[in-house]
């Protein structure tokens, strides 16, 4: 029996100081889908939900973390999930990076004010997770 994983390319970005509607206030987080060398056999548009969690830093023995989580399942009509093209990018406007060249996400995920009332900044570091739903697709088709 032979097994093929298929590798789809996509690249997170955060901005501790925000980004557009967030930038100077928020912790801002996207996902983009990049050009990858099996996009041909690969389902498009993007089908997968796709997960960020901030990780709360407490310590589990003294109280119960409180990630932060936002969740999506991409709409089949977004550009950013259709099938990318090599070589597109996006534009600077204002300061701030387009939507275009950023991909899909939160502008305001978390305000700077809401991470300083539990330990989702510890030792000056936060922690994202990034998570990609492919076996829920799968068992969902």
């Amino acid at each position: 029996m032979n097994i093929t994983l298929l590798t789809l390319v996509v690249i997170m970005s955060a901005f501790p100081n925000g980004n557009g509607s967030g930038e100077g206030s928020h912790l801002s987080i996207y996902i983009r889908v990049l050009p990858g060398e099996y996009d041909g056999l690969l389902e498009w548009p993007f089908p997968y939900r796709v997960s960020f969690s901030l990780l709360d830093q407490s310590d589990p023995v003294l109280t119960k973390p409180q990630h932060v989580t936002e969740t999506f399942s991409p709409d089949p009509t977004w550009k950013n999930f259709q099938r990318p093209r090599p070589g597109a990018l996006g534009s600077v406007r204002g300061g701030c990076l387009d939507e275009s060249m950023l991909g899909f996400g939160y502008p305001k995920f978390i305000s700077h004010e809401e991470m300083k009332k539990r330990n989702y900044i510890r030792d000056n570091a936060i922690f994202i997770k990034a998570s990609i739903d492919v076996v829920q697709k799968i068992l969902n088709s």
